[in-house]
């Protein structure tokens, strides 16, 4: 699957809005308390943003920020249930679906501690160790991914594959939404169809960014689902040069002088971004067959990479 320049670029600027000055990663996530990573992941699907960190902030008012699976269920059971726990603490009665009669997304809360008790599960570390290899709700799913999906209204597994994000878990789950920020961001211009091929340009991308895959996984996955939110007043970025697009045919007047130094410096970003548009070695201008490493047919300007 090919991979462009300008794909990795405009996912890049999409995720360096979420990765501070000194190269620190910010996605959204709870290392240190399972009990917070539940909250998100059952309160995500439907909610504000703002909503969520609300919640989360009322909870950490009376319990702190390390909460496990246990002290949460602890929480619901000492307030006197889930209606009054909704009602008193992260005072929100959101309920788990808009059909009559639903139950309150605290009282699932409160049914996921219970599961995470059954499979012996009270911290991220506990949960991350007891997924394993096979973290996702596919054919050889483990026992606690399924038995999350058997919680009322969780059945889309969007909430588990949320739980695995918050907890840092290196798994991505590439769900329409994925695919879809995906197409958004290169443009519709490059066809990105199919897992691996969106998890090269992740690679890809992290490497530029020169943070680690799991960053950008977590980054892509909360923009998909509108967990994070770019900055509405952040510029577009328009870069400057068609990097993977085929050049328009050089008009007559454009002398089109071969640049030994132009093409060396074009060559070596084509090795690492595009290597399949890396012409033969030439030892004369003759030689050449128009490229998009050819000066660029503008007074000033040259067809090599921008950055």
């Amino acid at each position: 699957m090919e991979i462009r320049t300008r794909s990795i670029r405009n996912l890049a600027y999409r995720c360096e809005e979420f990765i501070d000055g000194s190269g620190k990663p910010r996605p959204i996530g709870y290392p240190n308390s399972l009990a917070l990573c539940i909250l998100d992941a059952l309160f995500t699907t439907g909610s504000h943003p703002t909503a969520i960190d609300n919640l989360l902030n009322r909870y950490i008012a009376r319990h702190g920020s390390a909460d496990g699976a246990k002290m949460l269920r602890y929480s619901i059971a000492t307030a006197g249930g889930p209606e009054v726990w909704a009602r008193e603490v992260i005072r929100n009665v959101k309920p788990a679906h808009s059909h009559p009669g639903a139950i309150l997304r605290a009282e699932i809360v409160d049914r996921a501690t219970r599961l995470m008790a059954d499979h012996g599960i009270d911290t991220v570390e506990d949960l991350l160790g007891s997924v394993g290899d096979e973290p996702s709700s596919g054919r050889h799913t483990n026992e606690v991914a399924r038995d999350w999906r058997e919680l009322p209204s969780q059945k889309s597994g969007i909430s588990w594959n949320a739980l695995l994000v918050l907890a840092g878990s290196a798994h991505l789950e590439i769900d329409y939404r994925v695919n879809f920020l995906i197409a958004e961001v290169v443009r519709w211009s490059v066809s990105i169809r199919g897992d691996d091929a969106v998890l090269e340009l992740i690679k890809a991308t992290a490497d530029y960014l020169d943070v680690e895959d799991r960053v950008v996984k977590q980054i892509v996955w909360q923009l998909a689902h509108r967990r994070l939110q770019s900055d509405p007043k952040r510029r577009k970025l328009d870069l400057p040069y068609p990097l993977d697009d085929e050049l328009d045919s050089e008009p007559e007047w454009w002398p089109g002088t071969y640049d030994p130094e132009v093409r060396g410096e074009a060559e070596g970003w084509a090795s690492v971004f595009e290597p399949e548009y890396r012409a033969d070695p030439c030892e004369s201008e003759e030689a050449l067959e128009p490229d998009w490493a050819r000066p660029y047919p503008m007074s000033g300007t040259t067809g090599a990479a921008p950055f």
